[in-house]
């Protein structure tokens, strides 16, 4: 009789009553104490009973139908299969390859009807147990919840998770760049499209190493993990860790959010043909500006607002409204003779490179250190790879400990690709040829009267527009670099790119 045990285990492998070593132990005494049963094959899976698209389990139904064992050894009923479906396919899987299945702490014979019925019977039991885990596991999640710690899985950008604290600790570098992000939206008013390519083209990534998307950003803008709070289960707790985000920077980004949604009312209420809202700033109350419009004498007049004012009144900021035609030409005006004169991008270069150098210390020597142990866990799989060709190890004592060095391998490989973009990646300089390209089509966007043009040609040399009275307005520049727009998509609401 050539007998495959399968083995399973979740990842949580310290609170399971039997590890896969313990379990590999037993089924080999039982099939040794059967005459005439040989140990043929061997699974295993790390992965929840739930899911039958487990890997090991995947081998062991394919092996059975090109018949390479007889009789499939579990050590419980539910190491198989947590749900009677899940079970019952399995069962019917293995007996349309005429393979037997056993369970070694539960003997019931699946080759007669009274067998069947208590293996599925057992299958039942199983279920139940298994959503009684998950039940348990709710309610014990939403009290940790309740009292404001960290419920699991990964934590957000710009957190790490302490396990000795037990706390979600900041992370300096990622904590700056969520604070930039809910900087642009609300204060420069940029789109999540143009604030992920922004950060791409400064070379960061994701905690996971990936390039930003405009859905990972307006991720990071919902998330109320940043002002201190937990959400589960539709509701938000009071947390302990260290906030992010100022609590009022993140409700007038959710008022931002909703103003910029797929409601038609929304979209109506908002002028797109405003090409300083991004740029414009408070000095007195440090709100941005929005885009207003007044009607008489048989015209409309447009006007930049202090958003403060528009939603408060003169009792919260008494800052004047803006006439908007005048501003948009002085501005464009400033902007090109700065183009012109070009000293000032020389300075905005050298300070934007300072500041980059002081932001990313010590990359090149994290870069090191992570290499290092990258060739430490390779060199550990060659040494396990050649001790079992040699025999000195078998395929069961050397698959798990293999499986987590790869995994270890590919974490160490994603870091260090994220650390080499970081050491590679430095501010661009504009050169006298982009700044006489960018004056060049800046020119022809407003002879052609393309307002998104010239608001995205605006975006790559002004940095911020201070506003202290109708007399007193600064613009600030930054250098232009070339930058790789994302590309042209359906856009949805008015969440600008």
């Amino acid at each position: 009789m050539r007998v495959a045990i399968y083995r399973r285990i979740s990842t949580d492998e310290e609170r399971q009553p039997f590890s896969l070593d313990a379990q590999q132990e037993r089924l080999a005494a039982y099939i040794g104490a059967q005459p005439g049963w040989v140990l043929a094959r061997s699974y295993s899976d790390r992965m929840s009973g739930k899911r039958l698209d487990r890997p090991g389990l995947r081998q062991a139904l394919q092996d059975a139908r090109t018949g390479r064992y007889d009789l499939l050894l579990v050590f419980k009923v539910d190491r198989l299969a947590r749900s009677t479906g899940g079970l019952a396919k399995v069962l019917e899987e293995l007996d349309a390859a005429r393979v037997a299945f056993r369970s070694a702490s539960e003997p019931f014979d699946t080759s007669t009807a009274a067998g069947r019925m208590m293996m599925h019977m057992l299958g039942v039991f199983a279920e139940f147990e298994r959503e009684m885990i998950v039940e348990r596991t709710r309610m014990g999640l939403a009290r940790k919840a309740a009292r404001g710690e960290w419920t699991g899985g990964i934590p957000p950008f710009g957190y790490r998770y302490d396990v000795d604290a037990q706390l979600l600790i900041p992370v300096p570098a990622q904590a700056a760049l969520v604070q930039r992000i809910f900087r642009f939206y609300v204060e420069r008013r940029l789109g999540s499209a143009t604030i992920s390519g922004l950060i791409n083209d400064a070379g960061q990534l994701t905690s996971r190493g990936r390039r930003w998307t405009p859905n990972r950003v307006l991720g990071v803008l919902r998330n109320p993990t940043y002002i201190g709070q937990l959400p589960f289960n539709g509701e938000h707790h009071q947390a302990n860790h260290e906030p992010i985000i100022d609590p009022e920077l993140f409700e007038r980004t959710q008022l931002l959010l909703q103003a910029r949604s797929d409601s038609p009312r929304a979209q109506a209420a908002n002028a797109s043909d405003y090409l300083l809202t991004s740029f414009l700033r408070c000095q007195r109350c440090g709100h941005g500006f929005v885009g207003t419009a007044a009607h008489g004498n048989g015209g409309t007049y447009r006007y930049y607002t202090c958003f403060s004012r528009q939603r408060h009144g003169t009792a919260r900021c008494d800052q004047e409204r803006l006439p908007a035609s005048q501003l948009e030409e002085a501005i464009l005006a400033e902007t090109l003779a700065a183009l012109d004169d070009g000293s000032i991008f020389e300075e905005a270069a050298q300070r934007a490179a300072d500041a980059w150098h002081t932001q990313h210390p010590g990359r090149q020597a994290e870069l090191a250190g992570t290499q290092a142990a990258l060739e430490e866990r390779r060199a550990a799989i060659g040494r396990y790879l050649r001790a079992f060709e040699a025999g000195r190890l078998t395929e069961s004592t050397c698959a798990n400990r293999l499986t987590e060095l790869d995994h270890e391998v590919r974490a160490l490989e994603t870091h260090a690709a994220a650390l080499e973009a970081e050491c590679e990646t430095t501010p661009a300089t504009g050169t006298d040829d982009i700044l006489t390209a960018v004056r060049r089509r800046v020119e022809q966007a407003v002879t052609d009267g393309a307002p998104q043009q010239l608001k995205r040609l605006l975006d790559t040399v002004v940095e911020q527009i201070l506003v202290e009275s109708r007399a007193c307005i600064q613009p600030y520049f930054v250098t232009p670099t070339v930058r790789t727009r994302p590309s042209s998509r359906r856009r949805t609401g008015i969440e600008p790119a």
